[in-house]
């Protein structure tokens, strides 16, 4: 009788211990719960930031790639390979952000619906000055932004600071 008595308190107390165990994880996952909103609020706080900037930085480069061809800075043929990189800026930039595409993939899928091929922008390319060729060469998001950005400040003549030069 003694020994039932003993197995029953054991068992009680397993009992007491794992309700108190699943009330603690309840509320863990109330926290964790709470803190993934959060979390996804600030995410997609900075993705529509994000598509702003990428999209101001279009309008930007786009309108000193014409201002360069205007001004007979570039040929015709650097411009017509040129220009669709900087018209689609935006849409290049988030897919490489957005799907993880490297920077090849993601001119390939925008490029589809270019009259131009990446094959044509990689010649112009190799005719650009090496420090924008190293740049272009990093195949990722943030080379193809600083080869944008030191395109058109070569183009335009816009000297850039030395702290800016290259994303980290």
């Amino acid at each position: 009788m003694m020994v039932a008595f003993g197995v029953i308190g054991l068992l009680v107390l397993f009992l007491i211990y794992f309700v108190l165990r699943a009330q603690n994880l309840q509320k863990e996952l109330a926290l964790l719960r709470n803190t993934n909103k959060q979390t996804n609020s600030k995410i997609t706080y900075a993705y529509r930031n994000l598509v702003l900037v990428t999209d101001a930085l279009e309008k930007n480069f786009s309108a000193r790639m014409e201002s360069a061809f205007k001004s007979k800075l570039i040929s015709q043929a650097q411009y017509d390979a040129l220009f669709p990189l900087m018209q689609n800026f935006s849409g290049i930039v988030m897919h490489c952000c957005e799907k993880g595409y490297s920077l090849e993939e993601s001119l390939n899928k925008v490029l589809s619906n270019e009259d131009i091929s990446l094959e044509e922008i990689k010649e112009v390319v190799k005719d650009l000055p090496s420090s924008i060729r190293m740049v272009w060469a990093k195949n990722t998001a943030d080379g193809f932004i600083a080869f944008c950005q030191h395109l058109t400040n070569t183009v335009t003549g816009t000297k850039t600071p030395s702290s800016t030069d290259t994303p980290s």
